[in-house]
């Protein structure tokens, strides 16, 4: 695997030029993983979406034409499918519209209260544009109330008081609009239940510690030279690669220097090894999934005297009922060892033997398994 080179010519914009664009998902994604950030935005490398992101761009595209235009749950889903380039493998649609029902029976019934949908806030800073899309704005002027949610298609709920993209859409919402006496955050999680919301107050102390947190990480970007790779450290937690386009890359270039033998000789290359194991694993699951992909879209992928093939494996028998099994096997003289290690070979033995027809009315089929491999 061939590395990349350890000197580029992109050049960041100067801060004051108004030219660079900011975004909450731009800033915690250079947070995470300064690496990433480098790939994707100095390099400017294809960044496809990855299948949170997939589902998350179907559901918000969905519950805005709910919101907007009055589209029926299956209506603004089959249709948002259509726009994001269909299902990923696994999702059920019939989830996905509960999904929605969930997330649109929390819109409060308000008499007086306008209600915002997908709305686009930006701001022009001496840092360049910050830029971001609040999912939903409630402005009750009969309480003074104003409230921004945003939807998480996460399986698990987390705090909207530790959470920086609430208190940083306060602060945009601030330097545009009155936010009002009751000014809220709230995070909803749509695949849950309401109780599981999580709320916090945008107060001026939250707004301000959010603001700074966005001055102090464009600064900490704009520090890093563009043309030296090892400016931008990889992120710690090797769990966030998983979804990572760039994967690939990072492994490329840990390898260099290493011992081909995959022997250390002190602790630093002993980690370092380690890293591009981590690395390489994470590189080799995702490639093999898009290749396991485009073979069940296509065919087979021949390579030398083999091929990538999906296949399934044989229905193997088997039995729950044990106590009838052992009373089979007492009945008719079977070797009760057997019996007891419930393998399916001794069943698939025992049925041929059996001329009663008995033993199969016992017996249950399990699925094949699915699996994709390379065979010669």
């Amino acid at each position: 695997m061939s590395a990349i080179p350890q000197k580029e010519s992109k050049v960041l914009p100067k801060a004051g030029l108004l030219k660079q664009k900011w975004s909450y998902s731009r800033l915690s994604m250079f947070e995470e993983c300064p690496r990433q950030f480098y790939y994707k935005y100095i390099l400017e490398l294809p960044y496809p979406s990855a299948y949170p992101m997939r589902i998350g761009k179907i559901f918000h595209t969905a519950i805005d034409l709910m919101v907007k235009e009055g589209y029926s749950p299956h209506e603004a889903l089959y249709y948002s499918i259509g726009v994001n380039n269909g299902l990923p493998d696994g999702e059920k649609t019939s989830f996905l519209i509960y999904m929605l029902k969930n997330a649109y029976s929390r819109i409060p019934n308000l008499e007086y209260a306008e209600i915002s949908s997908e709305v686009h806030l930006e701001v022009k800073t001496t840092k360049g544009i910050v830029h971001g899309y609040i999912d939903l704005i409630i402005d009750d002027p009969s309480q003074d109330l104003i409230e921004l949610w945003d939807y998480k298609t996460s399986w698990h709920a987390f705090s909207a008081e530790n959470h920086r993209q609430l208190p940083l859409y306060g602060w945009m919402y601030q330097q545009l609009k009155y936010a009002g006496s009751e000014f809220r955050g709230r995070l909803i999680f749509p695949r849950l239940d309401a109780e599981k919301d999580t709320v916090v107050d945008l107060t001026t102390d939250k707004i301000t510690e959010a603001r700074n947190w966005l001055v102090t990480t464009i600064n900490q970007i704009e520090s890093k030279d563009p043309d030296v790779l090892e400016d931008w450290e990889m992120c710690k937690d090797r769990t966030k690669c998983d979804y990572c386009p760039f994967v690939s890359r990072c492994a490329g270039v840990l390898v260099i220097g290493l011992p081909s033998t995959g022997e250390p000789t002190s602790m630093d290359e002993a980690k370092k090894i380690g890293a591009f194991i981590l690395a390489q694993e994470t590189t080799l699951k995702t490639m093999k999934n898009g290749l396991k992909k485009w073979v069940e879209e296509n065919e087979p992928v021949k390579i030398g005297s083999g091929r990538w093939v999906n296949h399934i494996s044989e229905a193997k028998p088997k039995c729950e009922d044990v106590e009838a099994l052992v009373d089979y096997a007492i009945r008719y003289g079977l070797d009760m060892k057997e019996v007891f290690s419930a393998k399916s070979a001794t069943l698939e033995k025992w049925l041929q033997q059996d001329e009663t027809g008995e033993l199969n009315q016992l017996i249950s089929y399990s699925k094949g398994r699915k699996s994709f491999s390379f065979v010669n």
